[in-house]
This record gives structure tokens, C-alpha cells and sequence, in this order.
């Protein structure tokens, strides 16, 4: 039981995260794709699973880039279907659930579940990229990738274009 497997209610985190909120407002649909690569970033060193659940209207479970996406079916909520993901993992994984839903939070709790805020989620995948790279002593310089160049306008353009 030792083996984190992270649940993450996507819509939440979409909504609370500014860049993903931003996104949001012209493209959900990048916005749930930019979400997705973020965490396919860390699964592979710092979870076995990652869930992320939406709401939906009709239920569908895939795979992209080694991350879980659920979309749930109309007479279900994300909510709900995170609280059963959390109650049949608990006996074979150390479930982590990120959600800044209240009473999301409390009953992911109940189940023993740990719970992130998408703040403290946000925290958490710097903290574990900061580590990472003190473990393997890589640096800025060493990892340095265009975005770190762009202006936020500038990349929103060119994943238009790209989508196109």
C-alpha cells in the first residue's frame, strides 16, 4: 500500500489554476489537454497512477501519455465517481485526491484518502521538480525549453496553430 496513486478532479483544477482558467475561456478542450501533459510530467517518478476525472455525458476511460482520463456518465458526477475511485483504491494504493471542493475534500478524507487543494497541488509538483532536479543535478541551463523564452500570448498562439 505503499504505491501513490494520484485522483484529480479535472475540472477543479482547470478552474483554479490561472494559466488553465485563461485557457479555458477560449478552449476547454486544451485547457484539459494542457492539465493532462502537466501531470503526465511527474507520473512516471512520483505516482503509479494518475486518475483525472470530468464530469461528462457520456462515460468514457482512456489512456494519454500513461495518465487515466475518465469522463463520467450523464447520471454521474465527477464527484462522485472520484469517491468511488478513492474507496476500491485505498485497499491496494496510498490514494492522494486534488480537489478544492469542500465537500469533495472531506469525503476523500473519510476514506483516508490525501487530499490537495489545487494550490497545494501546484506546490507539490514544484516542490517535486525542484528534488528532482537536485537528484539528478540538472539546473536551468541544462533544461532550458522555448516556453522559457515566449511570452504567455506568444504560446497561446502557436498551440492555436498547432491544433489547427
Amino acid at each position: 500500500m505503499d504505491t501513490p496513486v494520484l485522483i484529480v478532479d479535472g475540472y477543479n483544477i482547470i478552474g483554479a489554476w490561472d494559466d488553465l482558467k485563461d485557457m479555458k475561456k477560449n478552449d476547454m478542450g486544451s485547457a484539459r489537454e494542457q492539465l493532462v501533459s502537466i501531470l503526465a510530467g511527474y507520473r512516471s517518478w512520483c505516482w503509479e497512477r494518475i486518475i483525472v476525472v470530468f464530469d461528462g455525458q457520456s462515460f468514457a476511460w482512456e489512456d494519454v501519455d500513461g495518465i487515466e482520463i475518465v469522463f463520467t456518465g450523464s447520471r454521474e458526477t465527477a464527484d462522485t465517481m472520484i469517491e468511488r475511485l478513492a474507496a476500491g483504491l485505498a485497499t491496494n494504493y496510498q490514494v492522494e485526491v486534488a480537489t478544492s471542493d469542500f465537500a469533495e475534500n472531506r469525503a476523500a478524507s473519510a476514506l483516508g484518502a490525501k487530499v490537495y487543494s489545487a494550490s497545494a497541488l501546484k506546490e507539490c509538483l514544484a516542490e517535486k521538480q525542484k528534488s528532482y532536479r537536485r537528484l539528478t543535478g540538472s539546473n536551468k541551463k541544462d533544461g532550458m525549453m522555448l516556453n522559457d523564452f515566449l511570452n504567455k500570448s506568444v504560446i497561446d498562439s502557436l498551440e492555436k496553430l498547432r491544433r489547427s
